[in-house]
């Protein structure tokens, strides 16, 4: 008898451990990439979007997050999405006008009133309209999370109009909006990747960048910069994309899950970023950075917003901006 229940006991171990082997097998394990710092909203989101992607799933799906550009600079983790190399990315709207242009209808200076009116844009009509145009291009967008507004940083002089931007090297992305808009403004625009620019600053190959004040704060740009100015002069979204082709072969309620999941944590990331403005802004002073509370950002609208919205309407036509304006 007692070599029975042993043998019982023994059987009930083992048919155990294949469940958990067989169930170890069936997860789907997702690589997600990105350029954002640990210390970034975009890796404390994305720690949130592996959580509700394995709950929502059961544990069907488990996502890896790797930030930092531990999986490449951004067009290389496009490239690897696209390619199947890559399961998951999210990079800012910039880098993906060149496979979409009208995306960069995001990107053009002065846009966006103020926050609320870029998530009504995005989380609507407009937005998804621009995520289904990545399909074509084996890339299924899942979600908007976000960069933010973007601000000025320099390390020769205060910025207050723009004829202070007039002769500063600035690293911009690749968007040929953003590259115009300091063009002319008498900049030197330097597209570069996030993960180069940190030693582009400390080299003095470029004198001045723009980013929202988080990917300042998180990059350690202060180290390298002394003047920021709140110029608020274009937002930047990020969007979630994953390989259309691993997405379409998911069952009907995994492919729900990671959208749910990706629209909820970048609701999330949104959330994050506002409560953290003003202590990231009070931090990067007490780091030695001068803020310039000074800026004419109608100088700088009028400046440059109706140029590069021209050059926008003979390439792509006015019906995205009439729409986006519409929602002021």
């Amino acid at each position: 008898m007692k070599n029975n229940k042993k043998a019982l006991r023994t059987l009930g171990c083992l048919l155990l451990l294949g469940c958990s082997v067989l169930q170890a097998q069936a997860a789907t394990t997702l690589r997600f990439g990105f350029a954002g710092s640990d210390s970034d909203t975009q890796s404390l989101a994305a720690k949130e979007f592996a959580q509700r992607v394995k709950d929502g799933s059961n544990g069907e799906l488990v996502v890896r997050a790797y930030g930092n550009s531990m999986l490449g600079n951004d067009q290389a983790m496009i490239a690897g999405v696209r390619g199947g190399t890559i399961d998951l990315e999210m990079s800012g709207t910039p880098n993906f006008s060149g496979l979409t242009p009208r995306m960069s209808v995001l990107d053009l200076p002065f846009v966006f009133a103020d926050s609320a009116h870029a998530y009504r844009v995005l989380d609507g009509e407009i937005g998804q309209q621009l995520l289904d145009g990545l399909a074509e291009h084996n890339l299924k967008g899942l979600a908007y999370w976000e960069v933010g507004f973007r601000d000025i940083t320099n390390s020769r002089k205060p910025v207050r109009v723009p004829e202070d931007v007039r002769g500063l090297k600035i690293r911009t992305s690749s968007n040929p909006a953003q590259i115009e808009a300091f063009r002319l403004l008498g900049a030197n625009p330097q597209p570069l990747p996030l993960a180069e620019l940190y030693n582009a600053l400390e080299m003095k190959a470029v004198d001045a960048q723009e980013h929202p004040l988080s990917i300042t704060w998180s990059s350690g740009f202060y180290e390298v910069q002394k003047y920021l100015s709140q110029t608020h002069h274009a937002y930047t979204a990020l969007v979630l994309v994953m390989n259309k082709q691993k997405f379409d072969a998911l069952p009907a309620e995994q492919q729900k899950v990671l959208v749910d999941a990706a629209r909820a944590a970048g609701q999330a990331q949104r959330r994050m970023n506002a409560e953290n403005d003003s202590k990231y802004l009070a931090e990067l002073a007490e780091k030695g950075m001068q803020i310039e509370p000074n800026v004419d950002r109608e100088a700088f609208r009028q400046a440059v917003s109706q140029p590069v919205r021209d050059t926008f309407i003979k390439q792509h036509g006015s019906q995205l901006l009439d729409a986006i304006d519409a929602l002021r």
